[in-house]
């Protein structure tokens, strides 16, 4: 699900109900795949702007072979045809970037 997802906001009560588990199940376990480093949950840039504010992180599956395997493709095209292939070039491009920034630097998205 979280392939499907990919780039996605985060939304707990989709898992929720796809899977038939507590919401509490499935942050606990989107924690541990955070601490896994096998996703990258990148938080919202919050700034006082007004009512139009995100406070849903986003989730990315790090590694793009990951995704692209758990989404069953059989061929390249299979894969760049699939509604998530814009979304997997995101999370791939995102790695590195944040990666080559310097230690100090958060991570964050407008």
């Amino acid at each position: 699900m979280l392939a499907h997802h990919q780039s996605g906001l985060l939304n707990a009560a989709d898992f929720t109900h796809a899977l038939g588990v507590d919401g509490k199940t499935v942050a606990s376990y989107l924690d541990l795949l955070v601490d896994l480093l096998l996703v990258r949950r990148l938080e919202p840039w919050h700034a006082n702007i007004g009512k139009r504010q995100v406070k849903s992180p986003r989730v990315y599956v790090r590694d793009s072979g990951l995704t692209h395997t758990s989404l069953c493709p059989a061929t390249q095209d299979d894969v760049l045809g699939h509604p998530v292939a814009g979304a997997s070039w995101e999370g791939f491009v995102i790695e590195p970037l944040i990666a080559a920034a310097p230690s100090d630097t958060q991570a964050n998205f407008y």
